[in-house]
């Protein structure tokens, strides 16, 4: 019985440092990118992605805390499934981009996503780039082998209501 504790002992070290190792050997940083079409005219797309404190009502989890306007930007932080995530929002071009960054430098994660918004038809094509950094070895394994790194901006396009959706 002893011996074989050992033996999953063993194991579990040896696949927890396979997984840390092939985390390590992983480049720090990533960019993805997804789109999507949604039945809503750029600047109805816009003052949605705009009204920070209303995120709650179209993305299912998410509570909002300290939401503040500084110096061109929202400040605001994110709170889903006990994460807290700290956020600052610009809009360099009126109702067709926005850039959304991770101001946290404590977690083991940042970056920022750059949102585009064109005309297309009677709707909005959205595009979303992560310029995205993974600071932690076993965050970067599983973000690039378990979630992806184009999972959150596929739920965020799902939730603002995309008909199609292309990584």
């Amino acid at each position: 019985m002893v011996r074989w504790v050992i033996v999953g002992v063993c194991l579990l070290v040896g696949l927890s440092g396979g997984v840390y190792v092939a985390g390590a050997a992983l480049p720090r940083t990533h960019v993805a990118r997804v789109e999507g079409v949604i039945a809503k005219s750029p600047q109805e797309v816009a003052a949605i992605i705009r009204d920070v404190r209303a995120y709650p009502s179209w993305r299912d989890g998410l509570a909002i805390e300290r939401v503040a306007a500084a110096a061109g930007a929202i400040e605001y932080v994110e709170v889903a499934d006990g994460d807290r995530v700290a956020y600052r929002l610009t809009e360099p071009v009126r109702d067709a981009e926005f850039v959304t960054a991770i101001v946290d430098e404590s977690l083991p994660y940042g970056g920022r996503w750059t949102i585009s918004l064109t005309p297309e038809g009677a709707g909005a094509r959205v595009r979303i780039q992560e310029n995205g950094e993974v600071r932690d070895p076993l965050y970067r394994f599983f973000s690039r082998y378990v979630f992806g790194h184009t999972s959150s901006m596929k739920a965020y396009l799902n939730a603002l209501g995309a008909t199609e959706i292309a990584a």
